[in-house]
């Protein structure tokens, strides 16, 4: 289905010593999530972030920076940071009712960006944010230098206190991962509010067209919050130390192909590469209109997007480079919505 805004952010973050994923434990020991990566025909098990864990924690900050912005469409389960969907929206813990309808379903926001099923009903929808697990970039020194390890916790209780020696002291152990990571995120927020597998809804109870337009701000922004330490477990006593690298975004009016993994050594060249072959194909729709946002990518000292920027001259690709962050997610979020319809 056709729908603009159509939002694409690749990029890399620098994590240091921090539990991205629990995996579970064995007793007093508690792993970290590793997976097998390949490259130059070498097998590497490294400590990862899955797709399921960042998709928690975007919907996760969608929800609580929805609600900042005086959003009203929000179910308690939402609200809360759990992830059972495909309840109505009056639901509570003590009453989760399910929705009856995919229109029903989607007047919470969490349903709506994110998806649901409902088994019983047949009722699904698919999800408007797509993640892939973050993994250490593919490069063979960072692979090599990418690694979890345990560090040791106590608990001590005071000497006077009367339980058993066992618990005096509960020593456990957690492992924590290290490495410069890279992520993919697509996102087709212009489904905000439009049912996928039903006619159209009625939703004459609030002004639609604001409604949408705080929904897709919410859905951008949640990423900075994803990316800048708010994603991870353990967070209690290991709060993400992370750092931005680099970001590369594309905002579009028409479907646009997904970026390359931040993984990958040449991300922002292939994923350029791809979006100039396709709008090349693409000229006949002539109102095609397609931004590429970049922060802090660079090629030995040259800013990659000014260059390219510079060699494009007109052209349906507009090239644009930001400094920081704020600017970079303020002009992401400014373009995204002027492609509403």
């Amino acid at each position: 289905m056709y729908a603009p805004p159509y939002v694409k952010i690749a990029g890399r973050v620098e994590v240091q010593v921090s539990a991205l994923t629990g995996y579970g434990a064995i007793g007093n020991y508690n792993q970290h999530t590793v997976a097998r990566v390949v490259v130059d025909g070498n097998v590497y098990e490294v400590p990862v972030m899955t797709g399921n864990s960042l998709k928690h924690w975007h919907s996760f900050y969608l929800a609580e920076i929805y609600e900042a912005h005086q959003g009203k469409l929000i179910n308690e389960f939402c609200k809360r940071g759990v992830g059972l969907r495909g309840k109505e929206l009056q639901s509570t813990f003590q009453d989760p009712q399910p929705a009856n309808s995919e229109c029903e379903a989607i007047l919470d926001i969490c349903n709506d960006i994110h998806g649901f099923l409902i088994p019983d009903k047949q009722i699904k929808r698919d999800s408007l944010v797509k993640v892939s697990f973050m993994i250490p970039v593919l490069t063979k020194e960072n692979l090599e230098i990418a690694s979890k390890f345990a560090v040791q916790h106590n608990r001590v209780i005071p000497s006077q206190v009367k339980v058993s020696d066992q618990d005096k002291m509960m020593v456990f152990k957690q492992e924590y991962s290290t490495a410069l990571y890279g992520f993919n995120i697509s996102m087709n927020l212009g489904l905000t509010l439009k049912p996928q597998y039903e006619p159209g809804c009625n939703f004459s109870k609030f002004n639609l067209n604001d409604e949408r337009k705080l929904r897709i701000k919410s859905s951008i922004l949640a990423v900075l919050a994803l990316i800048t330490g708010g994603a991870g477990s353990k967070q209690a006593r290991a709060l993400p130390i992370t750092k931005v690298k680099e970001l590369l975004a594309v905002v579009s009016n028409h479907p646009v192909p997904n970026l390359i993994h931040g993984a990958y050594a040449d991300y922002h060249v292939e994923s350029l590469e791809a979006l100039k072959a396709y709008a090349k194909a693409s000229v006949a729709a002539g109102n095609m209109s397609v931004h590429v946002l970049c922060h802090n990518i660079r090629e030995k000292d040259v800013d990659y997007c000014a260059k390219e920027k510079q060699s494009q001259g007109q052209s349906l690709i507009v090239f644009e480079s930001y400094d920081s962050l704020d600017e970079f997610f303020r002009a992401l979020v400014e373009k995204a919505l002027k492609f509403v319809e």
